[in-house]
């Protein structure tokens, strides 16, 4: 457990850290020196290279966390298990180029009109997705290795900080925007690089062949863990990013561009959840084993009010300073105003849910779990179709909120069916009421003369007014014991 622990404090410090170096480059400056069509490309681009490098793992990934154990020996360099995932690496490559090859000029006809600086660069999807492709595989490979944090720290901070020194390149005139969208491609490849690097540096670099252990019946469950392992892995990609994918399908880049921004607003109510979830399926996967359900329902019923509380949190601070947002941002972002409001209605309700996904995903039901994550996919091709058309980038928006409660809905009646389990009560009525009137009061609140004051008063009111009634109605055990561990820090300092 120390070295979970150990991992799991690093992961959320990469996390965060990461977090806030990508939104002060994405949110902040790309807006400001990037026209929304520029910022729609980049968005394009990464996010065609990441689905399609999921696509190319063809679910490998997934059966490496399960059917490693069974080729572990590092005096035999594993029994080969490198040289077959760069086997399958390959290979995937191969079949992605085959598919991109051949619609390549469906999407260049769909877009030169619309979307020409798409059209222009469409063909730094290739390296995208190999370099997405190399990382995917080679994470998961040095996860199983039991090192969960070199991923973290070269995907969330190493490679964020490399765009962000391209992006100084472009500022500082030494490239233009074709050298900065060069620059921005490479930062994926010089993390992939890194990794391998790092597994050399480890001694766990080998492509020595060895087929020892595939015999038909490793063969057989190694395809059919693969087969669901792709589909929850290309679903879970692709809901990320099938809103902006068909956004400029139906209007163009820079419709793409100002959503993607907006969005990045919204995105922060999640934040807290993403290292919560870095955390909770070890719990539960040791609970699982070893058949403690107690515990699993302390987990999930814990982490519906505390990410529940912490995402109201967020949501009030900035649907109060939408106004000083907006400032923030170049006028013609201030037509994703409501794209801030419904993303981030649509994360709050994903923390509303806790960890149910973990607890399908790695309960005996993880099979349903896939299904439900191709239906969500479908979910949401089904309403953007519908909802794009007539309302835009807020057709999107809605389009994920529906999507997200539908499928929240259906995991949280699994989990009630299959475990009994019920973590909804008078805490989480208390945490809605609370927002609410704390909202009412700073609608009260006069606009201050600069939008940098106006943020802190606000911000200063939502937090006095909010976190000491959380606090003293004891919605949350966990958030009481963060607020009591700090304010027995203050009683050491002050000397109380």
């Amino acid at each position: 457990m120390g070295i979970i622990k150990r991992q799991t404090i690093k992961s959320t410090v990469y996390i965060y850290a990461g977090t806030v170096l990508g939104f002060i480059t994405t949110a902040l400056l790309f807006p400001k020196f990037f026209t929304a069509e520029q910022v729609g490309l980049l968005s394009l681009l990464v996010s065609y290279g990441m689905m399609f490098g999921q696509f190319g793992t063809m679910g490998f990934n997934g059966a490496t966390v399960r059917f490693f154990p069974y080729f572990r020996n590092k005096d035999k360099q594993h029994h080969g298990f490198l040289f077959l995932l760069t086997i399958i690496t390959l290979v995937g490559f191969a079949l992605f180029l085959g598919i991109f090859f051949a619609f390549r000029p469906v999407l260049l006809e769909r877009n030169l009109e619309k979307s020409p600086l798409f059209a222009e660069y469409i063909d730094y999807i290739i390296p995208l997705t190999f370099f997405q492709l190399v990382f995917l595989g080679l994470d998961s490979y040095n996860r199983v290795l039991y090192n969960a944090t070199t991923g973290q720290l070269l995907k969330e901070f190493v490679q964020r900080l490399l765009m962000l020194m391209a992006f100084g390149a472009f500022y500082l005139g030494w490239t233009g925007f074709g050298g900065f969208v060069l620059l921005y491609c490479l930062a994926f490849g010089i993390t992939s690089l890194l990794l391998v690097l790092f597994l050399i540096w480890q001694r766990e670099f080998s492509l020595r062949p060895d087929f020892t252990l595939l015999d038909q019946p490793m063969r057989r469950n190694l395809l059919n863990l693969s087969v669901f392992s792709f589909l929850t892995g290309f679903s879970g990609f692709a809901v990320t990013s099938i809103d902006r994918i068909m956004l400029n399908e139906f209007y163009s880049t820079t419709e793409t561009g100002i959503y993607f921004i907006a969005a990045s607003f919204g995105t922060l109510i999640i934040l807290p959840s993403r290292a919560m979830k870095g955390i909770a399926p070890t719990l539960i996967a040791d609970a699982f084993k070893n058949d403690h359900m107690e515990d699993i329902e302390r987990v999930y019923t814990k982490s519906t009010i505390t990410q529940l509380i912490m995402g109201l949190y967020l949501l009030l601070g900035m649907w109060a300073n939408i106004g000083n947002i907006l400032q923030i941002l170049p006028p013609e972002y201030a037509a994703g105003k409501y794209v801030i409001l419904w993303i981030g209605i649509m994360n709050l309700l994903k923390m509303l849910t806790g960890v149910n996904d973990v607890v399908i995903g790695y309960s005996k039901y993880y099979k349903y779990f896939t299904f439900m994550m191709v239906f969500w996919l479908v979910l949401l091709v089904v309403t953007n179709l519908l909802l794009i058309p007539p309302y835009n980038m807020n057709g999107a928006a809605i389009a994920s909120v529906i999507a997200m409660l539908i499928i929240s809905g259906l995991q949280f009646w699994f989990v009630y069916r299959k475990f009994g389990f019920q973590p909804y009560g008078k805490a989480h009525v208390y945490a809605f009421g609370i927002s609410i009137i704390v909202y009412g009061v700073v609608l009260l609140l006069p606009d201050a003369h600069h939008f940098m004051v106006d943020i802190l008063i606000k911000g200063t009111v939502i937090t006095v007014l909010f976190v000491p009634a959380v606090y003293f109605l004891r919605l949350s055990d966990d958030i009481n014991g963060i607020i009591d561990t700090y304010l027995a820090k203050l009683k050491v300092w002050f000397g109380s």
